[in-house]
């Protein structure tokens, strides 16, 4: 999984549109290790510097520390925050846990953070997919994707990092494009595919 990632970012960005005109927060990268017991991958942790929180076409969801992906009170804020859609008790991926836990590999074929190797998500879309890094090794930049197709009942597992899957899927090489960025990539206007996220700073008290 050897990639050139400022290349790899100018080549999405030709796809998606340039980062957002304002910039975006900056997250404290810094901080991850303590809060997650590892960095985050050196392609996403760009990405995110350059784009932040996104949401393509309206249709794929990418998560970052530095965005609040629920509004809900009882969420916990920065890299906490980024896990708890891996690790809410009562949310989608306690349900695969389950089912990974009960033999049901069908269902889920992979264990979920934090145990060893186990799944962490960093994205879904409008169709009730979702995307995640499979933990496997000590090597986060090593970390292949796995998709799960939640209509399809089906697993891909893909052997190359967060944005060699993300620059893929916009342009149509990754197999199952359409399920991932559903209706196909599209520009939402000012010459861009996405809409930027909200961000912590703005769910914090003052």
């Amino acid at each position: 999984m050897d990639v050139d990632i400022e290349e790899t970012l100018d080549r999405l960005g030709t796809v998606i549109g340039p980062p957002p005109a304002g910039g975006v927060v900056p997250v404290p990268w810094e901080l991850g290790p303590e809060v997650l017991g590892f960095q985050l991958p050196a392609d996403y942790r760009a990405f995110v510097d350059r784009y932040g929180m996104v949401s393509i076409s309206d249709e794929l969801h990418i998560y970052a520390p530095s965005a609040a992906p629920s509004s809900q009170v009882s969420q916990p804020l920065g890299f906490e925050g980024f896990l708890y859609d891996t690790t809410d008790p009562y949310g989608y991926c306690a349900w695969l846990a389950e089912a990974y836990r009960d033999g049901d590999h069908d269902e889920c074929p992979y264990p979920l953070f934090p145990a060893e190797g186990g799944l962490l998500k960093w994205a879904n879309n409008s169709n009730s997919d979702h995307f995640f890094w499979l933990t496997r090794g000590p090597d986060p930049d090593r970390w292949p994707v796995a998709a799960k197709f939640h209509s399809m009942r089906e697993w891909d597992l893909f052997e190359g990092g967060f944005l060699e899957f993300l620059l893929a899927a916009v342009t149509e090489q990754y197999p199952y494009h359409d399920d991932v960025v559903p209706g196909g990539t599209r520009q939402l206007g000012d010459g861009r595919a996405y809409r930027p996220g909200g961000d912590w700073s703005k769910h914090l008290p003052h």
